[in-house]
């Protein structure tokens, strides 16, 4: 394909990722705002590499902030790589700092994030320039699909409108609860938070302090803000800092830090929770169901278990309205020798065999042998993706 530059108050980066990705484009895309530069190689669709100049987005930055190392352990290794001019992944694998499986994932989440991030600029430029090949990178084969991305930034939308009905503003500064502080842990994202705030930081500054994505912190603090720890502050809010315009928040270290610098050391379940929690608050159910199935899946508590039925059920109400409330009978839209040829899963072939255009979608559901939730689940896919349009019976 051919090579495409204009700017983001007519072409949104979220719709040149899905263009470039539906299109499998490979080539160089660069994309900037003021004083901020990230470049990503794409090969087929995919992020194979991406460099940025903010700090938050280095590679050793998310490490730190995930809780995979500690600032000590960066430093070291950067000293071993000016010596050696081995690549830092492989430096951190060859120590023994991180698994090779974390350096992947810790990749594939740098690519992510650098693009998600610049998927709310409403200002800046891109320009990507199509290559027939892109070349042969040193050290770990890392891709990241381009319509992941798109899917996963249509997700954060919906957590977004959450997450700014509590924190409206980067400027805002907050108030702390202390009796709902519970079993932080020393030098953890939440502790440097929680410190930042008391000491007055917007969150802005918080993010500065922290060379966090914005959102990172975001979903820490509406974590926070759940537990009733954290809340805007009646304060005045701060100005935003200018655009290109170097901004210096001093932290001071604690020089007892039993934690030795981490920041993150919250688990992925952990995440995973948090994640279903913003999606299910913002009216997300199907997103929001299948997140806190997977938090219940990696770590199994009362607590996950408790928001995997609430989950359950709100989306239960919600496919109930939507696909048996009036009564509403399913259509097939493809014909019978095509849809033998699509990959569906059993269940997905077993109630799409028993659409005959009498049968409503409740009656389907009720003799089928699956639990009436997955079933209504694989009828909102059908109708999302094509396969069924759902008529509504008649009053008799």
């Amino acid at each position: 394909m051919r090579g495409v530059s204009g700017d983001f108050s007519t072409m949104p980066l979220k719709d040149l990722v899905v263009h470039l990705g539906n299109r499998r484009a490979t080539g160089t895309l660069n994309v900037e705002r003021g004083d901020v530069r990230k470049q990503l190689l794409l090969r087929d669709g995919h992020v194979i590499t991406a460099s940025s100049n903010q700090p938050r987005e280095y590679f050793g930055q998310f490490l730190i902030n995930m809780g995979h190392l500690t600032e000590d352990q960066l430093d070291r290794a950067f000293a071993t790589q000016a010596e050696t001019h081995i690549l830092l992944g492989k430096i951190l694998i060859m120590t023994g700092s991180v698994t090779e499986a974390t350096v992947r994932t810790t990749l594939s989440h740098k690519f992510r994030e650098m693009l998600l991030d610049a998927f709310t600029w409403e200002e800046g430029g891109f320009d990507f320039r199509a290559t027939d090949d892109a070349p042969e990178l040193e050290g770990l084969d890392v891709s990241v699909d381009l319509l992941d991305v798109h899917r996963e930034g249509e997700f954060r939308e919906t957590a977004w409108q959450a997450i700014r009905a509590v924190f409206p503003s980067g400027g805002v500064r907050l108030e702390i609860n202390e009796r709902k502080l519970t079993g932080l842990k020393a030098g953890s994202m939440d502790d440097r938070i929680v410190q930042l705030a008391r000491e007055g930081h917007s969150i802005d500054g918080i993010a500065l302090a922290l060379h966090a994505t914005d959102f990172f912190l975001y979903q820490r603090l509406y974590a926070l803000y759940r537990q009733d720890a954290v809340k805007v502050s009646d304060e005045a809010p701060l100005p935003a800092p200018e655009r290109g315009a170097p901004t210096v928040v001093v932290v001071e270290e604690d020089d007892d830090d039993e934690a030795g610098g981490v920041i993150g050391s919250e688990s992925s379940s952990d995440e995973v929770l948090q994640a279903a929690q913003l999606f299910l608050d913002a009216g997300n159910l199907r997103d929001g169901e299948a997140l806190a199935r997977r938090a219940h899946e990696i770590a199994p508590s009362e607590h996950t278990q408790k928001l995997l039925r609430d989950a359950e059920a709100r989306l239960l109400s919600e496919l109930r309205k939507a696909l048996m409330e009036p009564s509403r009978v399913p259509a097939l839209l493809v014909s019978a020798p095509h849809l033998k040829t699509l990959p569906l899963t059993s269940p997905e072939r077993y109630l799409l065999s028993r659409i005959d255009g009498k049968r409503d979608v409740a009656a389907i559901v009720h003799v089928s042998p699956l639990q009436e939730l997955e079933a209504l689940k694989f009828f909102q896919g059908f109708v999302d993706t094509g396969l069924v349009k759902l008529t509504s019976r008649p009053l008799s």
